[in-house]
């Protein structure tokens, strides 16, 4: 038993030696078969001689309709001490969403001899076949066969002398969605409706099928991830199953907030454009926002002191944009019922005695954007109608009194509004 494993071991010796030396080699131990082959050895690339070529840009993209070209321009500039021939060649990727094809571009002129130190001019013109789906293409142009060796199979060779080419083949969007998103302040209880205009520009009939979407987001609280406020079937979409040639319809939009309802609600409607025209899978999305609040019920309350008897003036604003993202009065509100913020103000004396005040104005200010804002059209492309959108609207109610000398409280009770501010101003 002991000389079997000597005999073992010495055949293990003479394995690891002429592996060590990179020699295939085998040894019989008695029935067993042990084979070592050299791994695969890459060549030092600091020792590859590559043909020097300066090809500016190496990078292109284009964006382009079915149907339409273009021509780029490559300059390669010859670094080495002789002449060199370039023969550009089109490769096309063989995987990805969107397979390209060679006869979509040529390269002129199709060989060149450029000489020492000096440059070649290469045009590529791009053609866009009508008949062509949209989507993102890619395609390459290599000017030599010189190659970067892979220890591994590739799919297609690591050539040194490209053009890398992007293309987007696109059309424009042939429904305008009027807004993109909801966003609103909801109390428990309550019902809402909304509405969403989808106008066809295309000169054939688009079917549409809204619904939600399960692609819903989570609200994230000072807490992490928080409970929706309600869940979709809170929402009833009401719609037609297509949009005529040239005409605008709604998309109608009901909530009925459940009473005990509370926090944020984030979500969004699918409307389901069948149009290719409509790639992204979000482009025909409208998003859903809404907070779930109660109004108060105790006031807000601020002391100030007069030294001597004095005419007060007092300010109170909503907030531009009434409060935060989801609440009343953010862009892209479009409740029916939407209120109006207000404020009932009250204001007490030295010894709690109540002060009459006098409402003297009331100055109502927004703020419009032409931006097309939430729009998948831009401005110029959008009829008057819906061009504008307004960013917010800001409530200020001034009110007067005459305050004797010693500390007062100011009372504010805040309606339909999420956020206020105040000014107080004594003397004239």
């Amino acid at each position: 038993m002991k000389k079997h494993f000597n005999y073992i071991a010495a055949a293990l010796i003479v394995i690891s030696m002429f592996a060590g030396a990179g020699i295939v080699s085998a040894q019989y131990v008695g029935q067993a078969e042990m084979v070592v082959s050299p791994m695969p050895v890459q060549e030092d690339m600091q020792e590859l001689n590559f043909t020097k070529l300066e090809i500016s840009p190496r990078y292109g993209n284009t964006r382009l309709k079915p149907g339409e070209n273009k021509e780029m321009s490559v300059t390669i500039k010859n670094k080495e001490k002789k002449s060199v021939s370039v023969k550009p060649k089109i490769v096309i990727q063989p995987y990805g969403e969107y397979m390209m094809e060679k006869e979509w571009m040529a390269v002129t002129p199709e060989t060149a001899e450029i000489p020492a130190g000096g440059s070649q001019k290469f045009m590529v013109k791009v053609t866009i076949p009508k008949d062509a789906s949209t989507g993102y293409y890619s395609a390459q142009v290599t000017f030599t066969d010189e190659e970067i060796p892979s220890p591994y199979p590739q799919p297609i060779p690591n050539y040194v002398h490209t053009y890398q080419l992007s293309i987007d083949v696109w059309t424009p969007p042939n429904v305008q969605i009027l807004k993109s998103y909801i966003t609103d302040q909801l109390e428990a209880g309550k019902e809402y409706d909304y509405s969403i205009k989808l106008k066809n520009v295309a000169d054939k009939a688009i079917s549409i099928d809204p619904k939600m979407s399960d692609q819903n987001s989570m609200y994230y609280g000072g807490y992490g991830t928080m409970e929706s406020a309600f869940t979709d079937e809170a929402i009833t979409i009401i719609a037609p199953k297509a949009i005529p040639a040239g005409q605008t319809v709604e998309v109608k939009v009901h909530i009925k907030v459940p009473e005990d309802a509370k926090g944020n609600y984030n979500g969004a409607i699918d409307l389901g454009i069948s149009d290719l025209s409509v790639r992204d899978e979000w482009a025909d999305m409208v998003n859903l926002q809404f907070g779930v609040w109660k109004q108060p019920s105790e006031p807000f309350v601020k002391s100030f002191t007069t030294d001597d008897a004095s005419p007060v003036t007092i300010e109170v604003s909503s907030n531009l944009l009434n409060g935060l993202l989801g609440y009343i009065g953010y862009p892209g509100t479009t409740s029916s019922s939407a209120k109006t913020p207000s404020f009932a103000v009250d204001l007490n004396g030295p010894a709690n005695e109540p002060i009459s005040l006098k409402k003297t104005k009331t100055l109502i200010k927004g703020g419009v954007s032409l931006g097309g804002m939430g729009q998948m059209y831009p401005p110029w492309e959008s009829e008057s109608e819906g061009i504008y959108n307004e960013m917010g609207v800001q409530y200020v109610e001034t009110f007067t009194a005459n305050v004797p000398a010693g500390d007062s409280k100011l009372s504010i009770l805040p309606r339909n509004t999420q956020g206020f501010e105040y000014t107080i101003t004594i003397g004239e």
